[in-house]
């Protein structure tokens, strides 16, 4: 007769026991958020007054009062039923009783573990199929290969990318083609201009008789009809506000930027002249002068807007080495050898 062996995988035997450890330690985890609640025992409260009533509602001290009856309900639903040794109520309600001690409740905890058994039980035939399964097809292997496969895959196609990309780009440069760049359309056609008039019925600077309109847009291809158009229609304009007559000649200047059409008017208005004499044409001389003045301040331009803090004394002698209109520029050495430099008011020294 031949003799049958059975053979147990030892996997089996170490799964359920993982599988039992791990129900364990959920079910008593679970515990902990177990909730108690007890009834007073005020039997030796008296139940009716002085006058033979009863008291429906009545207060008791809980230092005194001992404990009736003790529960422990915990999450799954289950009511124990927990020894009251003797307790007061005061015990249940301060923090700082034996009762609400970790390692009192930890007792209770354990205990209700195995008061619910059957979830105990459930977890651990879960937790034992859960591991034979992943023993048995190896998901342990899968998880560990997938995400390095996943990122593989995408480096891979990051890189399939790149290498678009790139032959994309090289493309692109193959088609480029040299270009010149052009001025902007809209630059080359616009110009800044003004009308001038000139004649002896109206006063102007330094004797000539002008009336300059303002600046305003024309189109850098204007033609003479339009030219024509734009000083008529200046002139009407003129002679409403400016009661302009008897022209002896007008014209049109044009320009390429705005600026050089507002310095040319400020020319022929005689605007800024003062300014533009003193700034643009100063000369070397070496003229000897005496400060005339209680002080005669130093300036940082030829400009009496730039006044510096330090100044020349009355009857100081200076050599101008630059001067323009209405000042000169002297470097001056005092007694102490603190030397100052800077343009001078002529109207403060005198020659000598």
């Amino acid at each position: 007769m031949e003799k049958k062996t059975i053979q147990v995988d030892s996997n089996i035997p170490k799964s359920i026991l993982i599988g039992f450890v791990f129900a364990l330690l959920t079910v008593f985890i679970i515990q902990h958020f177990s909730t108690f609640s007890y009834i007073p025992n005020t039997s030796n409260l008296s139940n009716y007054t002085s006058d033979g009533k009863i008291i429906l509602n009545q207060e008791y001290d809980t230092r005194t009062t001992p404990v009736g009856a003790l529960y422990q309900t915990t999450p799954f639903g289950t009511k124990i039923d927990l020894p009251t040794n003797g307790m007061m109520c005061s015990e249940l309600l301060f923090d700082d009783s034996d009762f609400k001690k970790y390692s009192n409740k930890v007792v209770l905890y354990v205990k209700s573990v195995f008061t619910d058994y059957k979830y105990l039980l459930l977890f651990w035939f879960g937790y034992t199929l859960i591991i034979l399964f992943f023993k048995r097809y190896r998901l342990k292997v899968l998880i560990l290969i997938l995400p390095i496969s996943m990122i593989s895959c995408e480096n891979k196609i990051v890189r399939e990318k790149g290498l678009t990309t790139a032959i994309q780009a090289d493309t692109i440069v193959q088609n480029i083609q040299p270009t010149t760049s052009l001025p902007d359309i809209e630059t080359m056609q616009k110009r800044y201009s003004f009308v001038v008039f000139e004649g002896d019925a109206f006063l102007s600077y330094e004797g000539q008789k002008k009336v300059v309109t303002g600046i305003f847009e024309t189109d850098a291809l204007m033609n003479k009809d339009e030219e024509y158009k734009i000083i008529d229609e200046a002139q009407q304009k003129a002679m409403i506000n400016l009661e302009l007559k008897h022209v002896d000649k007008r014209y049109i200047l044009n320009f390429d930027s705005y600026a050089e059409a507002s310095e040319r008017r400020e020319i022929l208005l005689g605007i800024n002249q003062n300014k533009r004499n003193e700034e643009q044409q100063p000369f070397d001389n070496n003229q000897e002068y005496t400060v005339i003045q209680p002080k005669a301040y130093f300036h940082q331009k030829p400009n009496q807007n730039s006044r510096k803090d330090t100044y020349l004394l009355y009857g100081a002698k200076i050599i101008a080495s630059d001067e323009t209109r209405y000042f000169v520029f002297t470097t001056f050495t005092n007694t102490d050898g603190v030397t100052s430099k800077g343009w001078v008011l002529k109207t403060d020294i005198e020659a000598y």
